[in-house]
């Protein structure tokens, strides 16, 4: 069953005045209807006897009404029953700017005494209701009577009015109760309920609020801002009007109290002697106004952070793009200065070719003589010196000859040690990071070590004082938009030597100039400068490429990428005379006499004529049959004519080039053994022939001698002499 409401409930929330007094007729309480009818607070009156609370108009000392009101309250006492005053003229006081005034007022009160168990008065409660407009009316039909006016006309008007004051009533009822907005009127400094409507209910979660004061009704609000405002408003008689204000309110009964928002009006309610009676509130709820606002600015905010993050990523990806295009540019320029390098070393090769040729062929007619033996052998060690150099040359410009194995460079790093610890000194501390699972490279060893050595002891250069040499290994899975600024190499799995020292690092301009042939900040007149430009070359030949780090006073990291390949096996390439034979000392005509075999039919092809004259001499008197040609279209030519064993031919020929030259020729002649003379190292893959032999620049009588007696050991065995 639904509960029941108290009496209280029922006292405080009637429309009708109601007044509650002891048997000394002190006043107890009063509800709003009889405080508003009244003018008075609670505060005004309670505690005092009514006599005191609702004095008598001092300018009419005659009047009796005061005599009237407590003999009724007396009859109350005595016969314990109820008692009527059907009209009293009862004037009150209320304040105005002008002070204290009396006005004229009408009632009809009725007493009720409120008995104890045993029978005895305990309380009087007093109902009243101003009759002063009806006193008004009856006061009007007598003065119309009396001048003759019809009753009946004046009774009609009588109730046409009160029937449109009763329309006009229910009609402020009605709007009051639909109003889209929260409304409600509170009463007195206490802010008690008085009026709700059906929107402040549902915003409130429908609860018993009549005759309640606010911090009864809605005790949740007890310390949000809404108390110490109503407060306010009614102590300074100042409107206040809110927006979007915050407010936590218990919506249904147990439950947590709930974020709601709201606008709203506090309205005083200033009564004729500006006293302030009460406070209309006004308001809507614009809780799903407040969340579509929040949610529209944090999705403003997300926004906002995409474009920035989108601003981001289009400024990494432009500075990504211009750091590729200038390493792009880098590496196109390094490739032209290669070219240029090997072309240079291509004809610093012949020339040195025909020095130590003549030498060698000087070294027939010297005899015994020491003093020209001596300049035989210094003028050799130039001829050598200068073949190393030609072949650090050539390692820049990728065109070194190379036997790529797979290699564990981790294994490789733990046979080099004693190396390097005896390469760097005590001042340097080597620290190495090997990944686990680390993959297998294709390399040439030789060449590989060369490199770890070069780079260990440039970053110990840099140390001056000594430091941490760290060597890092580990695996990679490089993309295209990670070799970008590396042209010519595929993406794929690689692995990543870093050698890192904490040196003094390197200004901008040295960095950009750091893998150029001869450059070198080093004050030492031995210095080449061509470490970092043999590691550069070296890498990039095997499908590779390096990255150089440095920040001036930070230290100087060297990253190099290697390609994880199954090895090729076998090459097809003969490379005769590698770098170590280059430059060995000529042999005597006497040696060069007991050696020579039965002579080949050999077609010689080299652009340069001294070298082609030289070469010729040497050959002829290795006993074999010489044909010189300075180009391939006169070699192809020869060849048309005559019948040759072998075709020995150089690779950088103006026109028909010698790869060229060899294809047209071994097409011609199947038979024909071919072998091409280079100063770096000829791919047989590229030419497309298996049984393609190379002879490295610059070569001596030793080896054109060995090159020659192979041939022809492999020509008598296949039956082709």
């Amino acid at each position: 069953m639904p509960q029941r409401p108290s009496f209280e409930a029922l006292f405080r929330v009637s429309p009708n005045a109601y007044l509650l007094l002891d048997p000394d007729l002190v006043i107890l309480d009063a509800n709003a209807a009889y405080l508003k009818l009244t003018a008075r607070s609670l505060e005004e009156i309670a505690g005092r006897r009514i006599q005191d609370a609702f004095a008598a108009d001092p300018q009419f000392p005659e009047s009796t009404h005061v005599d009237e009101l407590l003999d009724s309250f007396t009859r109350v006492l005595s016969t314990k029953a109820l008692d009527t005053l059907p009209v009293i003229r009862y004037s009150i006081a209320v304040n105005s700017s002008s002070g204290a005034a009396y006005e004229d007022r009408y009632w009809s009160a009725t007493h009720t005494p409120l008995l104890d168990d045993q029978g005895e008065v305990v309380a009087i409660l007093q109902h009243t209701v101003d009759i002063t407009e009806l006193q008004q009316l009856k006061d009007s039909m007598r003065s119309a009577e009396s001048s003759g006016q019809p009753a009946q006309q004046i009774e009609a008007a009588i109730i046409s009015r009160a029937r449109f004051i009763q329309d006009e009533g229910n009609q402020l009822r009605r709007l009051f109760a639909q109003a889209p907005g929260f409304v409600c009127f509170l009463r007195g400094p206490e802010h008690v309920f008085e009026l709700v409507n059906e929107a402040y209910q549902q915003l409130t979660g429908h609860r018993q609020l009549l005759g309640k004061p606010v911090r009864d009704g809605l005790p949740e609000l007890e310390g949000q801002v809404f108390m110490s405002l109503l407060d306010e408003v009614y102590r300074t008689g100042e409107p206040y009007m809110g927006r979007g204000m915050r407010a936590l309110l218990r919506r249904r009964p147990g439950a947590e109290p709930e974020e709601v928002f709201v606008d709203l009006v506090f309205q005083p309610i200033i009564e004729r002697d500006g006293r302030t009676s009460g406070i209309f509130v006004l308001g809507s709820d614009v809780t799903e106004q407040h969340r579509s606002q929040q949610e529209l600015r944090e999705y403003r905010e997300h926004l906002e952070e995409l474009v920035r993050e989108r601003t981001r990523e289009l400024l990494d990806s432009e500075s990504a793009r211009r750091a590729a295009q200038a390493a792009l540019m880098q590496a196109q320029k390094l490739e032209a200065v290669g070219k240029l390098t090997g072309g240079i070393a291509h004809d610093f090769n012949n020339m040195l070719q025909i020095i130590g040729g003549n030498l060698q062929l000087l070294r027939r007619n010297i005899g015994n003589d020491e003093t020209a033996q001596r300049r035989l052998e210094s003028a050799v060690g130039g001829v050598e010196k200068g073949a190393r150099l030609a072949s650090q040359l050539l390692a820049f410009a990728s065109r070194q000859p190379l036997q790529p194995q797979s290699v564990g460079i981790g294994d490789l790093l733990d046979q080099m040690s004693e190396l390097l610890n005896g390469a760097l000194g005590r001042a340097v501390q080597v620290e190495v990071d090997v990944a686990p699972g680390l993959w297998p490279v294709l390399a040439d060893v030789g060449n590989l070590q060369a490199a770890i050595l070069n780079l260990a002891v440039n970053a110990r250069d840099a140390m001056s004082g000594g430091g941490t040499l760290c060597l890092r290994l580990r695996n990679c899975d490089l993309g295209s938009s990670e070799l970008a600024g590396q042209p010519g190499v595929e993406p794929g799995p690689f692995v990543e030597l870093a050698v890192t020292d904490v040196g003094e690092g390197m200004r901008p301009e040295i960095l950009e100039r750091a893998f150029e042939p001869f450059f070198t900040t080093r004050k030492d007149s031995n210095a080449s400068g061509l470490g970092l430009s043999m590691v550069y070359g070296f890498v990039k030949q095997s499908g590779g490429f390096v990255v150089l780090e440095s920040d001036e006073g930070e230290g100087t990291s060297v990253r190099v990428y290697l390609p994880c390949k199954v090895a090729l096996g076998e090459q097809g390439i003969d490379s005769v005379g590698m770098s170590e034979q280059r430059g060995s000392v000529p042999a005597s005509s006497e040696q060069l006499e007991a050696e020579s075999a039965s002579g080949l039919r050999i077609l010689f092809v080299e652009d340069d004529p001294t070298l082609r004259m030289l070469t010729g001499e040497v050959m002829d008197e290795l006993g074999h049959q010489v044909s010189l040609c300075e180009s391939a279209e006169a070699a192809l030519k020869q060849l048309e004519q005559h019948s040759f064993d072998v075709l020995l031919t150089d690779v950088g020929l103006a026109g028909m080039s010698g790869i060229e030259l060899v294809r047209e020729a071994r097409m011609r002649d199947a038979s024909l053994s071919v072998v091409i003379a280079s100063g770096y190292a000829v791919d047989a893959r590229e030419v497309g022939l298996d049984d393609l032999r190379t002879m490295l620049k610059p070569y001596d009588i030793h080896q054109v001698r060995s090159l020659l007696e192979s041939i022809q050991a492999e020509r008598t065995i296949a039956g082709r002499d």
